[in-house]
């Protein structure tokens, strides 16, 4: 499809003659045959009741679909993904530094306050500070 986000229905192809198009991708008015889906954003699922069929179910999707050896992908935007994963590392590896810091500030000084002081003022910094590295590396350093 064409990388932007869309709102995607999935059906099962009833008339399927072939593990090739047994999946039904309907973005509007166009209808993409594909032998599998796999869905990494979140999904709305109905049922109803349709005579001589039975129950049907509906499924619905909004991301991004790309098409990968007869496979549609159907992911969330990247960006935000990406950002999102960044920002809860960055906050949960800072509790666990600003834990060490308060303890390793209590037992140099023999103050608990002493140590708490020093746990808050670099919580702020050193989140920050991580938060950036971990951009640049995303997005500058490349490991093959």
């Amino acid at each position: 499809m064409n990388g932007k986000v869309k709102v995607y229905n999935v059906r099962y192809n009833n008339h399927s003659t072939s593990d090739n198009d047994r999946w039904r991708l309907l973005d509007g008015d166009t209808e993409i045959l594909v032998s599998d889906i796999i869905i990494n954003s979140s999904v709305h699922t109905t049922k109803d009741y349709i005579e001589g069929l039975g129950d049907k179910f509906h499924i619905s999707t909004e991301g991004i679909c790309e098409i990968k050896n007869n496979i549609a992908y159907i992911n969330p935007p990247k960006t935000f993904i990406t950002i999102k994963r960044h920002i809860y590392k960055t906050i949960s590896w800072r509790v666990i530094g600003t834990i060490d810091t308060t303890l390793l500030g209590w037992l140099i000084t023999g103050n608990p306050l002493t140590g708490l002081k020093i746990g808050a003022l670099e919580i702020l910094t050193k989140m920050t500070l991580y938060f950036l590295h971990e951009r640049v590396w995303y997005k500058y350093m490349k490991i093959k």
